[in-house]
């Protein structure tokens, strides 16, 4: 096989013992990598009601046909599971270098399985696959844990996947880490990891990925880069300023979610801007590899209260600035770059972490929780507070062990009106997206397959303009604030970014939101690597419908029918200010819309998958699981 390895390695960590399978080249090209190979195996293989912290439930570790090339933006991989904070499919994307080592290693994905009986750790170096002891790494920060594993192994090129204590208290929302500051951070798999006793994947190979036309695929990789370099939103905004560089301008579309969403305007975003940020605590920026862009920040705090933010741990990306920042009204850009370390080194997702401290910020404004429940008072925009609650959840201690249970078990546990209050969906919490300014975005929200997910939503913006992706269908136009009439053109772009998601590419280089019309070259990449030279961006858009129609069904199946496609309280009431002020999303207006959106799909009226669509899209034995009959 061409741009495959063609093996997937499987690890029985209740045995200790690891195999290989093949991977066939038809399923490949039916499925890729990333989204669409893990979701298969997830429904194939974990059991209808498997306790996502159990034995039997399976992390996958899906990488694609680009990962070990040069194609930009492939240093992408995705981590499938169910997810503990959810109970559906659980699903998320990282660079760094870790995709392409383990295709040098020899593998198009690990499926680990199991549940060690002692800490333990995987080690790969080529065909040469150990499930280690684990018991001296146990209880460290990742970056310890990487020098620690490094030393031993005597090798430095060694990359990891790794837990923190964060995933090894089983914290709902811990996440995956590697290359120390890239973050596997949603749907909170990392807990999974905890649950199996396995610390971390160590991983080294020296072999080559071979593509089928190697002057066809570097020509089009060559034209991709050309694009990318050209491009002013990755090389003036995201290169020097990192995604953070948008927190101004989403402050003036009143789209900046502020003070646990009740607003969409910070009277401070510009202390805690990408611009701030360059002009006081970075001091460089990274990339993952094959990537021309390098929008990864490097800080150090060295001064002050909040002194020993390290430049390896990285810096806060947009999400984490908002998070932690305008949602909880807090401008001191130094404590969030503190608590974008902690979470980090202890393996947290800094989006539900961020989120679950403005919520406990929101609760005690509002008379719902006291100070004697956490231990002291909780001031909007306090810094020391927000670092002390992050400490709190990270060591599962007194307020913050229920905080580490994620912002709606937190609404349930203390009832009343706090279980209308937390803002998720089917239990994830919300990106830093304002979706009552980007009311597309709201649809997309309420009907992902892992919950509220911005990574492969409609973000209204960036489609205002008529035939701002003809290429994939996105022509028409029309206002933020417009909900009606959006459905079409919602699914051709949640299905365009499935497809990125299955290959798996790095988004900002490669989805129709940042304006780089580089499908072309996608398609030309991947057909001469993979040799499929029949491919086309009708085929894509087809992989792409068929992984996130598998891992609606997986969701779909595990809620006993009910995919949960709704939008949180507060979604439903007006914003306050600015220039979304008195935009919300109301119930009749998205019961309306889902209406048009689950016809265009294809899609019962609860939101599932019909028979029918899944057997035009080939997935007849997920049709016989959902509706009976033979596969």
């Amino acid at each position: 096989m061409f741009g495959y390895c063609g093996k997937l390695l499987r690890v029985d960590l209740t045995k200790g013992k690891a195999t290989t399978d093949s991977l066939d080249e038809k399923w490949a090209r039916k499925y890729l990598g990333g989204r669409g190979l893990g979701a298969r195996i997830l429904f194939d293989e974990v059991p209808a009601g498997a306790d996502p912290l159990g034995p039997e439930n399976k992390l996958i570790f899906a990488m694609g046909p680009l990962a070990g090339t040069s194609a930009p933006a492939s240093g992408r991989f995705a981590i499938v599971s169910k997810s503990p904070m959810t109970g559906g499919f659980g699903e998320a994307f990282t660079g760094g270098f870790f995709a392409h080592e383990l295709k040098y290693a020899g593998y198009d994905a690990i499926i680990v399985e199991g549940r060690a009986s002692e800490p333990v750790y995987i080690h790969i170096n080529n065909d040469d696959v150990e499930v280690r002891p684990a018991s001296h790494i146990w209880g460290k920060e990742t970056l310890d844990m990487e020098e620690t594993l490094k030393d031993e192994l005597g090798d430095i090129e060694y990359r990891f996947a790794s837990i923190g204590p964060g995933g090894e208290r089983r914290i709902r929302f811990s996440n995956i880490m590697n290359d120390t500051d890239r973050a596997a951070g949603r749907t909170g798999l990392g807990a999974v990891m905890g649950s199996k006793n396995l610390k971390a994947i160590a991983v080294r190979g020296t072999k080559a990925v071979k593509v089928a036309d190697p002057e066809r695929f570097r020509d089009n990789a060559l034209a991709n880069v050309n694009k990318i370099n050209s491009w002013p939103t990755l090389t003036e905004a995201f290169r020097v300023l990192g995604t953070a560089g948008g927190v101004e301008g989403l402050d003036a579309d009143g789209i900046l979610p502020t003070r646990y969403w009740e607003s969409g305007t910070f009277q401070y975003a510009d202390r805690i801007s990408g611009t701030a940020m360059k002009n006081t605590i970075l001091i460089g920026h990274r990339a993952c590899q094959a990537c021309p862009v390098g929008c990864t920040r490097v800080v150090r705090v060295t001064d002050g209260k909040y002194a020993g933010v390290r430049p390896e741990y990285g810096g806060p990306e947009y999400e984490t600035v908002a998070a932690f920042g305008s949602l909880c009204e807090n401008r001191n850009l130094e404590a969030i770059a503190r608590v974008n370390q902690m979470c980090n080194a202890w393996g947290l997702d800094t989006i539900s972490c961020g989120s679950v401290v403005a919520f406990a910020f929101d609760l005690f404004n509002r008379g719902l929780i006291t100070e004697k429940d956490v231990g002291f008072r909780l001031e909007w925009g306090d810094p020391d507070a927000i670092v002390k609650l992050v400490d709190m959840i990270g060591r599962r201690e007194g307020f913050g062990d229920l905080l580490a249970e994620g912002a709606r078990r937190v609404g349930e546990k203390i009832g009343g009106d706090a279980a209308k209050l937390p803002v998720h969906v089917k239990g994830l919490d919300l990106g830093m997206h304002e979706a009552r300014g980007k009311k597309g975005l709201g649809l997309s929200y309420a009907t992902a397959p892992r919950g509220a997910d911005h990574m492969e939503g409609y973000h209204d913006p960036a489609f205002m303009a008529p035939d701002s992706a003809p290429e994939i269908g996105v022509t028409k136009g029309g206002d933020r604030f417009q909900l009606e009439g959006k459905s079409d053109e919602v699914i051709r772009v949640e299905n365009y970014n499935s497809f990125i998601n299955s290959v798996p590419l790095c988004s900002f280089m490669s989805l129709p939101i940042t304006g780089v019309h580089n499908t072309e070259e996608i398609t030309g990449a991947l057909a001469a690597a993979t040799g499929w030279d029949d491919l086309t961006i009708e085929e894509e858009m087809t992989i792409g419908e068929r992984a996130y129609s598998l891992a609606k069904a997986y969701t779909a199946r595990e809620k006993n029918g009910d995919p949960e496609d709704r939008l949180p309280f507060k979604l439903t009431r007006p914003l306050d200010k600015g220039a979304t002020e008195g935009q919300a999303v109301t119930e009749k207006d998205l019961k309306a819309e889902l209406a048009s959106y689950y016809k265009i799909r294809g899609w019962t009226e609860a939101g599932i998958p019909t028979k029918a669509k899944l057997e035009e899209l080939g997935l007849e034995d997920v049709a016989a699981t959902l509706y009976g009959g033979s596969k």
